[in-house]
């Protein structure tokens, strides 16, 4: 039996556990408030925030108002207040719906198990839900015209910032079934965490303005690491480690030469140095990462077997000629090019022999064309030649020449030479400067016709569209 907390249709089951959730959470962040190392903290936003997103079809004004329903009975039974109490939550439940709206409308935004992909929406999102959160507590305590107005709202902004961007990456991340065994039974797979630890001991040990930036370095680690969730728990983990070590004395940022005789000006600099390796650490991963796309995007661009370019190979070498206009009103001509038998030759030999001739003839091809054009295995036993700039007639010798290039030496075939020859249709035309790959295909279609004529004919011949009457040329076998 699977269980579900929110259910689609069931609306009277969802708005009873949202508001059993926002009455118990709000309780336990107005406790929080009593230890004055967690009084920054108040999950309820970040926590209903994270539940919205998640269950994007909650995103409905009757859920808000019962959260918003439970805010204030909390506050009305357990905080002492009335009518403050219906005034003060709208800046509790302003940031949850600019938090929301920001994240919830952003495409691409969640994975198929509604889990937030990329994290680094989260902060634009916190930063703004803070502002308004912070500017409607503010004036909702009706400190506007008052010298304590700018101190309540950075409280408000500072509480309602940390929290989320501590928080919401971690919630919004998670899996449904997280597998932290999995992740770290190696035990090189624990070095980060144990590096983080470390950092966090050296800050402790230090003390100083520099010492809360120390676990940076480890953080950027765990990020290269571990899966994003795993990392934003991590970072969560550090950010309430760091509040209450500050809170009770144990991270003594003002300096403490007690421990070390290092003075302020020494953490300042060590602070410096992990903030500088933080970026660099980045870039180097970053590089790698880029060094990984293009191998990738190479060997999805280039046909495995022949080395030459596949079909997507060559149009991404359009694209991006189109990009840099060196197509632009250029003459281009397309040489579609078939094995003639090539079935007979996978018949007889075997699917290895077959492979063997593809790639003598992508060579010799690749010969024949040199640096004038591009060669590509469009699909099978099919090739493409586009060429730039050259008349009618050169075209055609250029057809010619690849075909004679492939017959005049048979390829050896189990020890036996096979003569294998092609059969080519020529097409020429202008390409369009609006739409490069329509016109590309246009020409491709007509080649494609030719190389039809030239099959249907005895094969082992060129036929071309670029005269009036099609030019055939053909050599007897």
């Amino acid at each position: 039996m699977q269980f579900t907390l929110f259910d689609k249709n069931g609306p009277l089951k969802n708005a009873l556990i949202l508001f059993v959730f926002t009455l118990f959470f709000c309780f336990v962040g107005g406790h929080l408030r009593l230890p004055a190392e967690l009084s920054l903290f108040w999950p309820i936003n970040a926590l209903l925030t994270a539940i919205f997103v998640r269950f994007s079809w909650l995103h409905r004004p009757h859920y808000y108002l019962v959260c918003y329903s439970a805010m204030v009975l909390n506050d009305t039974l357990f905080s002492g207040w009335a009518i403050p109490a219906f005034t003060l939550n709208g800046a509790n439940l302003l940031f949850i719906l600019v938090a929301v709206s920001m994240l919830i409308q952003r495409p691409g935004l969640l994975n198929a198990s509604g889990r937030v992909k990329s994290a680094l929406n989260i902060f634009p999102a916190c930063l703004l839900a803070s502002i308004a959160c912070a500017t409607w507590g503010a004036l909702a305590q009706g400190l506007l015209i008052s010298e304590r107005f700018l101190p309540a709202w950075s409280d408000w902004l500072s509480e309602q910032f940390s929290t989320g961007v501590l928080l919401l990456p971690f919630l919004l991340t998670l899996p449904r079934r997280p597998s932290l065994l999995s992740t770290l039974r190696r035990w090189r797979n624990c070095l980060p965490i144990a590096s983080l630890i470390l950092s966090l001991s050296a800050a402790v040990v230090i003390g100083g303005g520099g010492s809360l930036s120390f676990p940076v370095p480890a953080l950027i680690w765990c990020a290269i690491s571990y899966p994003l969730w795993l990392t934003s728990g991590l970072t969560l983990i550090t950010g309430i480690s760091e509040i209450v070590l500050v809170m009770h004395g144990l991270m003594n940022i003002q300096g403490d030469d007690s421990l070390l005789p290092l003075g302020h000006l020494a953490s300042a600099r060590l602070g410096v140095a992990t903030v500088a390796i933080s970026p660099l650490i980045v870039a180097v991963s970053m590089d790698a990462i880029r060094q990984l796309n293009h191998q990738l995007a190479l060997r999805a661009n280039h046909d495995f077997l022949t080395r030459q370019l596949s079909r997507s190979g060559l149009y991404e070498q359009l694209h991006q000629l189109e990009k840099t206009s060196d197509l632009r009103a250029r003459v281009a001509g397309v040489l579609l090019i078939d094995v003639d038998y090539f079935k007979s030759i996978n018949d007889n030999y075997g699917h290895d022999a077959g492979d063997a001739v593809l790639f003598e003839v992508a060579q010799r091809m690749q010969q024949a064309v040199g640096q004038e054009g591009l060669v590509c295995r469009f699909g099978g036993e099919e090739f493409l030649v586009l060429l730039f700039g050259l008349s009618d007639g050169q075209l055609l010798e250029k057809a010619e020449a690849i075909r004679h290039r492939i017959m005049q030496e048979k390829i050896m075939l189990r020890g036996s030479g096979v003569a294998v020859t092609v059969s080519i249709g020529v097409a020429s035309g202008v390409l369009e400067t609006n739409n490069v790959s329509e016109s590309f295909n246009r020409l491709v279609s007509a080649a494609d016709k030719q190389l039809f004529i030239s099959k249907r004919n005895g094969r082992n011949q060129t036929t071309s569209s670029l005269t009036s009457e099609n030019a055939v040329f053909h050599t007897l076998a």
